[in-house]
């Protein structure tokens, strides 16, 4: 079996409440030094076309 190296992501949309998903690549987290920034990954909603942003580390 395969396996990715995205995690899946699932959000309720802030406009129509449908689930919003998105999937982002591994990254190493919340650390100690500058070089591990908050990362944006912009998707819309399928329901109802609502921008949402997805952050991540």
């Amino acid at each position: 079996m395969s396996r990715s190296n995205r995690s899946a992501m699932d959000v309720g949309c802030p406009n129509c409440n449908a689930t919003v998903s998105a999937s982002v690549p591994p990254g190493p987290g919340i650390g100690g030094d500058d070089s591990n920034r908050l990362q944006g990954k912009p998707t819309r909603c399928r329901n109802c076309g609502h921008e949402l942003e997805f952050y991540y580390y």
